[in-house]
């Protein structure tokens, strides 16, 4: 077997994604003298897009999966009380009879509300070897938090959106020279790394899930917080593990390369992020090319650019932007088709600017290139509340 080196580059698309919370509008409140078990109806959310996978769509959760509960109620004050729950058939209710919370006959309600997968019970030291689904799974830590809504007493199961936790990176094969390779195995080490099994932070070496025999998009999960890259520089680069490519179905062309980043890399891993990096197989040595967002940058001068949708109001039938990240995604969408989202479809759509956005002076002097301002000023009629998004000077970005 012989030994490459592969040199990486990072497609990032930031995925903050935007989350519902459980809301208050029940139709059928519970008549005084009656008590019901509070059941939940889980999603999770999608790191890249704003939108929600329902559970009884593209489920995450399996029947017999355990997560913990914990509520606080306008009777219990400050105190949160923890309560095991398992998945059914859709839902989340008691994992044994008399285990999970009952609404008081007195129309006692919800002030807050926690849920945690895996539950505390499962919940352990960061997985590191995660080759295995199930594995991999319970490494993609979720919580669902409540606060922004009372939940009153229901019959019906309340629904919960979870976030995750954790980042997640997710190596692609690309390129022509890709084709009919797959990642059968890949090691990612990271310096500086708490795994919470009391031993401090140190370097570690994560195995991704390649769905067994071999995939073109291998997936690792990894703590938030972690710096990637020492962003010294100098020209050289650093290694960052190993990755085994071959052919489907076969051992005999089966070769592993030694992953590379340029020194420069300096990224702080954010929860709730998907990280893309391509390999991108080029001639004999499999060398890597930049594409950021679907834009080519053959020399190297690349600029990361978010990918963060908006968020659809229903009632006013326009799309909200709260952030900088939504604002250039906008922009190039309205520019051209990205990541599976086509422009003709958002350039008649109208948008709505819902708080004040700053644009920094660095974002500033990257011109198009990360912000596609000119795109916008061609669009400037189907946004409201434009005046709302403001240089570090204070003039407006849109004219």
């Amino acid at each position: 077997m012989k030994i490459k080196s592969l040199i990486y580059s990072l497609l990032i698309f930031g995925g903050v994604v935007s989350l519902g919370s459980c809301q208050n509008d029940v139709n059928d409140p519970l008549p005084v003298g009656e008590g019901q078990q509070l059941t939940l109806l889980p999603s999770v959310a999608d790191r890249n897009k704003v939108e929600v996978r329902a559970a009884g769509n593209i489920p995450f959760f399996e029947n017999g999966n355990d997560i913990t509960v914990q509520v606080k109620t306008s009777r219990t004050g400050s105190d949160f009380v923890s309560y095991p729950y398992t998945y059914n058939n859709g839902t989340f209710a008691e994992k044994a009879q008399g285990q999970g919370f009952f609404f008081p006959a007195d129309q006692t309600f919800i002030s807050e509300l926690k849920a945690f997968w895996p539950s505390f019970e499962n919940r352990g030291a960061v997985i590191t070897d995660q080759r295995d689904l199930d594995q991999f799974k319970l490494a993609n830590r979720l919580t669902a938090h409540v606060t922004e809504a009372n939940i009153m007493p229901t019959a019906d199961p309340v629904p919960l959106v979870f976030q995750h936790e954790q980042s997640k990176i997710t190596f692609r094969l690309a390129g022509q020279n890709a084709s009919g390779l797959i990642i059968k195995s890949l090691l990612f080490e990271l310096e500086n790394v708490d795994l919470d099994d009391g031993q401090g932070e140190r370097q570690v070496g994560f195995w991704a899930y390649c769905e067994g025999t071999g995939t073109l998009n291998a997936e690792v999960i990894v703590p938030a917080g972690v710096v990637f890259g020492p962003g010294i520089n100098d020209g050289k680069r650093m290694e960052i593990g190993l990755v085994k490519v071959g052919a489907e179905g076969t051992t005999d062309n089966d070769y592993e390369g030694i992953m590379y980043i340029p020194n420069s890399t300096h990224i702080e891993l954010q929860k709730n992020h998907d990280y893309l990096v391509t390999l991108t197989p080029e001639g004999y040595d499999l060398m890597a090319t930049i594409s950021i967002a679907g834009f080519p940058q053959p020399d190297g001068d690349h600029v990361g650019v978010p990918f963060q949708l908006p968020v659809l109001n229903e009632e006013t039938e326009r799309y909200e932007i709260s952030t900088i990240a939504q604002l250039v995604t906008v922009s190039w969408l309205l520019t051209g088709d990205l990541n599976g989202e086509l422009q003709s479809d958002w350039s008649t759509r109208t948008f709505d600017i819902v708080n004040d956005i700053e644009v920094s002076d660095r974002i500033k002097a990257e011109g198009d290139r990360y912000l596609n301002i000119s795109t916008l000023n061609n669009y400037k009629n189907q946004f409201s509340n434009a005046d709302k998004v403001t240089y570090s000077d204070g003039t407006n970005v849109f004219n």
